[in-house]
């Protein structure tokens, strides 16, 4: 069965009204469009960007914040949060939006930039909860490929789907919020594999990434049980292969990802 062409809001509804519409009302219902399309572009969508520590967060971070080359984070520019006075919980960073483009869209997207050493763990999932952030990404690497008794990144996605899958919200969070989001959940998951310049190297890598079959690469079957478990909760995951650092497939895949195409 051959696939079908999905309709943009314009063809759907010029389709259906185009025949009975004169030129005035065509005109108009293109301004319609458009301006429905611009409102869509500063509509802000709320993502969660977390994993284990030094897999590139803060480096998307600065990527999506001012797009461009970026130098290599020192020791000194990690991720590290304070703990607030009189108390045994870190200080929350701010939130921040970012403007993607890709392929003439844009979207509005809001972020914080958490560290992923392990006491900052409890911190994602405060984040999502408190945000109800739509999308979470988890940012992981290359590092058990390189080392397979490294399991960073396991653990980082493992604390987020058994979270996710217990249907508690965390006891980091005040009991009216916890109560408010009782039934919440994201609507999806970005697994990306970052640091491309590094792994994705060969010519069969290249033709597994230009197909759209990057998810059957080796530095994703670590993952394959919490993958699983995801699709048994109704949690939709969208997996690609980025380079914070290049600048590679970064807003690209988040725009598809979150459904914004051409």
């Amino acid at each position: 069965m051959p696939f079908t062409k999905i309709q943009t809001t314009e063809e759907s509804f010029l389709g259906y009204w185009g025949d009975n519409m004169g030129s005035t009302e065509i005109v108009f219902a293109h301004t319609v469009i458009a301006l429905i399309d611009k409102v869509k572009e500063y509509i802000r969508y709320d993502i969660g960007v977390y994993g284990a520590s030094m897999t590139g967060k803060t480096t998307l971070d600065k990527q999506l914040t001012t797009p461009g080359l970026i130098r290599p984070l020192g020791e000194n520019q990690r991720t590290h949060h304070k703990i607030k006075a009189l108390s045994s919980s870190h200080r929350m960073p701010n939130s921040s939006a970012k403007r993607l483009v890709s392929k003439g869209r844009k979207k509005t997207v809001i972020s914080r930039d958490i560290g992923g050493h392990e006491e900052y763990q409890y911190m994602w999932l405060k984040d999502m909860y408190q945000r109800k952030i739509r999308a979470v990404v988890v940012v992981i690497d290359h590092r058990h490929l390189l080392d397979e008794d490294n399991t960073d990144n396991q653990v980082a996605l493992g604390y987020l789907v058994e979270a996710l899958a217990s249907k508690k919200p965390p006891k980091s969070l005040g009991m009216w919020t916890r109560f408010k989001t009782r039934n919440y959940r994201p609507e999806k998951i970005i697994l990306l594999a970052n640091k491309a310049d590094e792994w994705l190297q060969t010519d069969e890598d290249w033709t597994m990434w230009e197909h759209g079959l990057i998810a059957n690469h080796p530095i994703f079957d670590v993952f394959r049980e919490h993958l699983f478990l995801l699709q048994e909760m109704s949690i939709p995951v969208h997996i690609d292969a980025v380079s914070a650092i290049r600048n590679f497939n970064v807003q690209e895949t988040l725009m598809k990802a979150m459904g914004v195409t051409e």
